[in-house]
């Protein structure tokens, strides 16, 4: 469940287009996490925390331009689904695009004010976390109940955040947030899955300071130095990316392009440089080959 739109929420002014056009990425941010949550499952224990549906709220916008919000996007008082991917949990649960939520886990959402957006994403992130969850919706002036049962696979959500540039990509052990113009530069699904990928493998890994790996299978190469830690995760991605049927070939084509764009970040000793991110991907995509071509599910 997200509220992506965050950087775009201190602007004065927003048109429906550019709106629409964030809504969409929002959309297909959440679908591409999604796939990859679930396609992990065997390697982590517990469930993804993200049912398969995109939530937006006018809330986290200036009240100056709430109104357009609400136009454009369709949005109602609550947090509205925008969003509800084919044959996933919430589809499965009856959810529909245009329900506003109300209550999730028997918890009533925050009333508007300052600081409501956040709010209403804690509780229902936290709701979600737990497993099966009962959540209220507000559809055609009426309250329907609904009973959301979860998927397993490891658990993150994904978010478009407000951080700019290609640079802006970062996992907090539950979380992991891209730039808008991330999602501008992979235009290809399987692009966008690979940076995903990464930072959702240092979820799994646990490389985030406070919060535990949640792995529970697959050969764990990680150290404790920062350069090993994101080889590790450039690993793990790939495995993730072919579980979840994303090809992870592009890997190399990907590193080459997008590093001369950020080579300061990537040679400051805490990243490996773009040139030994694609080798290693060229050498770690044949082991995956293999593992294909025999009939096994690929594993790190």
């Amino acid at each position: 469940m997200l509220f992506a739109l965050m950087l775009a929420a201190a602007a004065p002014t927003l048109d429906a287009a550019s709106l629409q056009a964030l809504a969409a990425a929002d959309s297909r941010l959440v679908t591409i996490g999604r796939r990859l949550a679930k396609a992990s499952a065997g390697l982590c224990a517990g469930t993804i925390s993200n049912p398969g549906w995109t939530i937006e709220d006018a809330e986290q916008f200036a009240p100056a331009v709430r109104d357009e919000v609400r136009a454009a996007l369709s949005l109602g008082d609550n947090p509205t689904i925008i969003a509800v991917e084919p044959d996933s949990a919430a589809a499965q649960a009856g959810v529909e695009v245009g329900d506003g939520l109300v209550a999730v886990g028997g918890q009533m959402l925050p009333a508007a004010s300052p600081d409501a957006s956040r709010k209403r994403q804690d509780v229902i992130e936290r709701a979600m976390a737990q497993g099966a969850a009962t959540v209220t919706v507000e559809r055609d002036g009426r309250s329907v109940t609904l009973r959301i049962m979860p998927e397993r696979g490891c658990a993150s959500e994904f978010l478009i955040g407000r951080g700019r540039g290609l640079r802006a990509a970062s996992s907090d052990g539950a979380r992991v947030t891209v730039s808008a113009e991330i999602v501008s530069f992979t235009p290809g699904d399987d692009d966008l899955a690979l940076v995903l990928a990464h930072e959702f493998a240092h979820n799994i890994l646990g490389h985030n300071k406070g919060h535990p790996p949640q792995r529970i299978a697959g050969e764990d190469r990680s150290g404790k130095r920062t350069r090993e830690r994101e080889r590790e995760a450039d690993r793990w991605a790939l495995y993730l990316m072919a579980r979840a049927g994303y090809d992870p070939a592009v890997a190399p084509g990907f590193w080459r392009r997008w590093g001369p764009k950020t080579d300061y970040l990537f040679s400051d000793g805490t990243h490996p440089g773009w040139r030994d991110r694609a080798a290693r991907a060229e050498a770690e995509i044949a082991r995956i080959k293999a593992q294909q071509a025999a009939g096994e599910v690929p594993l790190p």
